[in-house]
């Protein structure tokens, strides 16, 4: 989850974040309210800090397992790739695709959740046709044909710092070209020869690909070497030391880090330091229940 994501109540309050580190969460449902708030749990029920919330949909690390369609057989979010939930209805997930070189713009469709995982899978790879040749567009923009003189189905912006936009084509006539391109998004059409760059055949110019990004594990520093305790039944959790309404549930078996003990209360953080308190919060557990060794 990314750094500082907050978990909030079903009032709005904030209860809990994301260090930025790995975390098991559950998704069991999306509002359809603007904008769309993604219910989720934490923890995998095998010894972790189990927090119940609400979080922006938009943080959700969602990924496409197949192409979705933006425009009908010509445009498509491409498969394995990171997407961002932007809205949802009873039954579909409108998604945004932001992409930023070569190509500098959004796209956007509704798709059902069984063509969406969590996580970030690696991007399938492409290889042009043998006898395809390149065509690269130099200009600003290029407007997608759905054929030969027919409509314009989409505009495409390039950003301002790319060399150029690299398709590939097997098929052209004197005025048009049929155009390829596999990237974060795929395009399927046509686009007027005039638009575009010829490359020699067999030329295929150097591509900008972007380098996956690596995450490194979130790091805390913690004040002096606290004891740890491993908890050997669930104990209800909560975002202040008083009863209360729990905001979530530490597993039985979950490694805790003990940082205080306040009349009664237990001043605790998971050993994975996956989920955490608010800046200048804690979280607390009741002393005499915690079932702790």
């Amino acid at each position: 989850m990314p750094l500082n994501t907050i978990v909030s109540d079903m009032g709005g309050r904030p209860i809990a974040r994301f260090s930025g580190a790995e975390a098991t969460i559950t998704v069991a449902g999306l509002s359809t309210a603007t904008p769309a708030r993604a219910r989720i749990e934490t923890g995998s029920g095998q010894g972790g800090f189990r927090v119940r919330g609400f979080i922006d949909a938009q943080k959700l690390p969602i990924a496409t397992t197949e192409n979705v369609p933006v425009v009908a057989g010509r445009v498509w979010i491409g498969a394995r790739r990171a997407v961002s939930v932007v809205a949802a209805t009873p039954d579909k997930l409108k998604l945004e695709k932001k992409v930023t070189a070569p190509l500098q713009q959004s796209f956007s469709a509704f798709t059902q959740c069984s063509k969406l995982t969590l996580g970030t899978p690696v991007p399938p790879g492409y290889s042009p046709d043998g006898h395809a040749r390149g065509y690269v567009l130099r200009s600003s923009s290029l407007d997608l044909y759905d054929r030969p003189q027919g409509s314009v189905v989409s505009v495409l912006q390039k950003a301002p710092d790319a060399p150029g936009v690299l398709f590939f084509s097997t098929e052209q006539t004197a005025a048009w070209v049929h155009i390829e391109y596999h990237g974060e998004v795929v395009i399927d059409g046509w686009a007027r020869a005039g638009d575009l760059q010829a490359l020699p055949r067999g030329e295929t110019m150097d591509q900008l690909v972007s380098q996956p990004s690596v995450r490194n594990p979130a790091r805390l520093a913690l004040p002096g070497s606290p004891r740890i305790v491993k908890t050997t039944r669930e104990v209800p959790l909560r975002a202040a030391a008083k009863d209360g309404e729990p905001i979530g549930i530490i597993e039985s078996g979950a490694e805790t880090y003990v940082l205080d003990v306040v009349a009664g209360w237990v001043s605790v953080l998971p050993k994975a330091l996956d989920v955490m308190p608010l800046e200048n919060a804690q979280f607390w557990g009741k002393r005499k229940s915690s079932g702790s060794r």
